[in-house]
């Protein structure tokens, strides 16, 4: 199927149950999304793309959507809520590896000079969902993060990790290790405060600690946090109050409430 054809005829398209009928729908505007994706498509061509999709949808009695207004931005997001709406309509499950490639608008060069005097890094104890390691090095290039070790924990080169990490893999340096306690230990010896993010007494809430100016922030497994080994590598523990019910949150949103705590907090002092 190219771009502007849909490749079937309005008796053979009928002909096919429903759930076919939306499966081919998403094969082609999919194909149209990458094309949207990887380069820029006049809106004249566009406009014919958006023509056909009303007549298929017609075939098949459904909602016709708004048009949306020039420009690459809202093309795509017409696209991306097409998708999203055959896909719900044949009962598709979503799941992380059905998501469309993420197209990214608004990034940037790193400034000149840093606009935060600290030195972070982030270490990852047994982590096995692609889809938070992914995340938390998205999080640790927003936090400006210095590089993240990887204890027994898939990195950027699997392409599960790269979608949800969105680009940001390919300039946060990684560092691969089986022994994160030795590790650690070495990181240590350089100078970094080690802590880990740990339910536990002894834990200080994250708000009212001193964070230090070079520190690696550890993080454990899903399941049962830091492991037995690692943690008495630990100077510090911290952890994020909670006041509902459960006593934990995602590992990747807690990177993320931990991360901007440590570095924005020099700001917070002031």
């Amino acid at each position: 199927m190219t771009m502007d054809t849909f490749g079937f005829t309005r008796k053979k398209f009928l002909s096919l149950s429903d759930k076919n009928r939306h499966h081919h729908i998403i094969d082609w505007l999919s194909a149209f999304y990458h094309t949207l994706a990887a380069s820029r498509v006049k809106q004249m061509t566009f406009d014919v793309f958006c023509s056909r999709y009303e007549v298929i949808l017609k075939w098949a009695d459904l909602p016709l959507p708004l048009r949306p207004d020039s420009g690459t931005r809202p093309q795509i997001e017409y696209i991306s809520n097409a998708i999203l709406f055959h896909r719900k309509a044949s009962g598709m499950m979503l799941r992380d590896d059905t998501l469309l490639e993420p197209v990214a608008f608004r990034d940037k060069a790193a400034p000149a000079v840093p606009l935060i005097n600290m030195e972070y890094q982030v270490a990852l104890d047994g982590l096995r969902s692609l889809f938070n390691v992914g995340s938390i090095f998205r999080t640790c290039d927003a936090a400006g993060v210095k590089c993240v070790i990887l204890g027994n924990t898939p990195g950027r080169e699997h392409p599960h990790v790269q979608k949800t990490a969105m680009g940001a893999q390919e300039w946060i340096p990684q560092e691969k290790t089986s022994n994160l306690a030795a590790t650690l230990l070495g990181k240590k010896n350089q100078g970094f405060r080690i802590i880990g993010v740990e339910t536990m007494p002894g834990s200080v809430p994250c708000h009212a600690y001193a964070w230090p100016s070079k520190a690696v922030l550890v993080f454990g497994n899903e399941e049962y946090g830091i492991s037995t080994h690692v943690l008495p590598i630990m100077d510090d523990l911290v952890h994020i109050p909670m006041f509902g019910k459960k006593n934990s949150l995602n590992v990747a949103n807690a990177v993320a409430a931990i991360l901007f705590q440590a570095v924005l907090s020099p700001i917070f002092q002031n």
